[in-house]
């Protein structure tokens, strides 16, 4: 996945915890869903978070790496905070029906990724490629 990166090559990889994957496959543990069912209304984004999701989950290392991350690390909590707030806002937002402040997160969210989009989905294709062999 390392390959995968947007970063240059001189960043220095930190410990992740991963809490979005980790998240999400608990989410589907937890309501007893098959993320496997559900690939014939699979979507490009779907398809590639279930298959990062398969490769944290096969690799074990990097698994027991990221738990004990989410666990012990305090250097990064605070990255897990802001994702843990940003899910939390999103579900409020989404809840209550907001659909005006969908939109300003929306466009916020859309306005931070701007300079971004084109190797993101360049990297995108390739993975998703990749995933389907």
């Amino acid at each position: 996945m390392k390959e995968f990166s947007l970063s240059d090559a001189s960043h220095k990889q930190k410990p992740n915890s991963h809490l979005s994957l980790l998240s999400m496959v608990y989410a589907w543990y937890k309501m007893g869903v098959n993320p496997y069912d559900n690939l014939i209304c699979q979507t490009p984004p779907f398809k590639l978070r279930l298959g990062i999701a398969e490769y944290l989950f096969k690799n074990k290392e990097m698994l027991e790496e990221s738990i004990n991350t989410a666990l012990y690390d305090k250097s990064i909590r605070g990255d897990d905070l802001e994702f843990h707030t940003a899910v939390h806002e999103w579900a409020s937002i989404i809840g209550y029906g907001d659909l005006k402040g969908y939109k300003e997160h929306f466009e916020a969210a859309k306005s931070f990724f701007a300079n971004r989009l084109n190797d993101g989905r360049d990297l995108s294709a390739e993975m998703i490629k990749r995933l389907g062999k």
